[in-house]
């Protein structure tokens, strides 16, 4: 009886599957075990921000930010010309319920 297999891709595809469930199975035990590997670290907090800022044809300006926190915070800074204002908007890990 002549081999149907020759090139073993039964075998190969058995070990490649046994090989991806064992990984598989590594990744749950590790996020169950410790599952702050996948959270940002609260010890060194990060801020990203976007801006945009634009000139009038008096010459004034007007700068306006929004502003990021890794702790979920959102604000939003301008600057109008006298002082910087800010006002926190949401917070998009727990945000804020619409009443």
């Amino acid at each position: 009886m002549p081999d149907n297999d020759p090139f073993n891709i039964k075998k190969n595809f058995m070990g490649f599957a046994l090989f991806l469930a064992v990984i598989l199975l590594i990744v749950d035990i590790v996020l169950r075990v410790k599952p702050e590997a996948l959270k940002p670290d609260g010890e060194n907090p990060y801020v990203s921000a976007v801006g945009h800022h634009h000139e009038f044809e008096d010459g004034s300006k007007y700068y306006i930010y929004t502003i990021f926190e890794s702790d979920g915070d959102v604000y939003q800074c301008w600057w109008d010309e006298k002082q910087w204002n800010q006002k926190k908007v949401t917070n998009y890990r727990n945000p804020t319920k619409s009443e």
